[in-house]
C-alpha cells in the first residue's frame, strides 16, 4: 500500500496501517523537521517511522515483537530508507533524548478473555484501554529533548481526558491537532510539548 508516498507491505502477525495510522501520518506530513532525531514507539509495519525517514528525519524504531522488528527492516530496505530498529517494551532499551515521539498505543478496552493472538499487543489496552499510555506518559520525558514534543493517537474509548490531565501535570502544553469520527469512536492525534 502506499502510506504518504511510502511503499509498505503488510506482514503476517505485525498490525497494518489503519484509519489511526493514516490519521497520524496526516499529522507528521507538517510536523517533522529535516535532520531531527524521532522515534516511533511500537512501529509495527515501520509506516509512520519510514515517513518520518522520507521527510528527513534520523529515527530510531521500537517495537515488542519480532515481527514487526523484522517487517519495519523489510519495509525499509524495499523503501532505501534510513531505520534503526530495536526491539524493546516501549523505550526501556533506549538512552538516547529525541526531539520528537510518536506513538501509536494499543488504545481499545478488552477484557484479557477478549485476547486471542499475539497481534493483540497492537490494539489490546487492558480494560480500561489506558494500561500502555498510563505507562507511556510518565516516562516519555525522560527521553525527549528540551523543547521536544510528543504526537499521540487517542481514541474516545479510553477517557482522552485522562491523557491530556497526565501530559499537564508532567508540563507539557498539551493541544489536540487532529480528529476524526468513526461509527464507534472518535479519534484524535494529541501534540504534548515540553517547554
Amino acid at each position: 500500500m502506499d502510506f504518504f508516498g511510502v511503499e509498505v507491505e503488510a506482514c503476517e502477525g505485525v498490525y497494518a496501517p489503519c484509519d489511526d495510522t493514516f490519521l497520524l501520518g496526516r499529522v507528521l506530513l507538517s510536523e517533522v523537521v529535516p535532520g531531527e532525531r524521532v522515534l516511533e514507539v511500537g512501529t509495527g509495519t515501520g509506516a509512520i517511522a519510514l515517513l518520518a525517514a522520507r521527510l528527513g528525519a534520523r529515527v530510531v524504531a521500537t517495537d515488542l515483537l519480532q515481527e514487526a522488528v523484522e517487517c519495519a527492516q523489510r519495509n525499509a530496505r524495499r523503501n532505501g530508507l534510513r531505520l534503526e530498529v530495536v526491539r524493546c517494551d516501549l523505550m526501556s532499551c533506549l538512552s538516547a533524548r529525541f526531539s520528537l515521539i510518536v506513538f501509536n498505543p494499543p488504545y481499545l478496552p478488552a477484557e484479557e478473555w477478549e485476547v486471542r493472538d499475539k497481534l493483540s499487543v497492537a490494539w489490546h489496552g487492558g480494560s480500561d484501554g489506558r494500561e500502555v499510555m498510563d505507562r507511556f506518559i510518565p516516562v516519555c520525558s525522560n527521553y525527549l529533548e528540551r523543547g521536544g514534543r510528543v504526537l499521540m493517537v487517542q481514541s474516545s474509548l479510553s477517557r482522552p481526558e485522562e491523557t491530556m490531565k497526565m501530559f499537564l501535570s508532567m508540563g507539557f502544553e498539551v493541544s489536540v491537532v487532529a480528529e476524526e469520527s468513526f461509527p464507534f469512536e472518535r479519534l484524535q492525534v494529541v501534540r504534548a510539548v515540553l517547554p
